[in-house]
């Protein structure tokens, strides 16, 4: 399984894979979250914030899932996280090269959001 932060704009984001027992973790916590309704296409349900933390996208064979904003989205199907333990869950798993972003994410996963949450 390989996580993207999206982060950066005009060079590449950091990626790193989650090792095996990680991997299951990631779909075992996603597969446990509520059911938030389908999306209109299968993109991210946000418009893009614009510069900065932007969300985790994370890749296995044909999935891609977003996970942004407390919601988690595979194709048009979207899933609830209110409190961002999915976001935060993959923080913990930045790697050491990647220390230095830590910081900068988890400022930004508890600032107030915009849409009252």
């Amino acid at each position: 399984m390989l996580v993207e932060l999206d982060l950066f704009s005009g060079r590449p984001n950091p990626r790193w894979r989650l090792d095996p027992g990680d991997a299951e973790e990631f779909c075992a916590l996603t597969a446990g979250l509520p059911p938030a309704g389908p999306v209109a296409r299968p993109q991210p349900q946000l418009p893009s914030p614009g510069l900065g933390y932007r969300g985790f996208t994370v890749t296995d064979a044909d999935r891609v899932i977003h996970v942004f904003a407390g919601r988690v989205t595979e194709g048009t199907t979207s899933r609830t996280d209110r409190d961002r333990s999915l976001e935060r869950w993959l923080l913990t798993r930045l790697p050491s090269s990647l220390h230095d972003l830590r910081s900068l994410v988890a400022e930004a996963l508890d600032a107030p959001s915009t849409d009252g949450r």
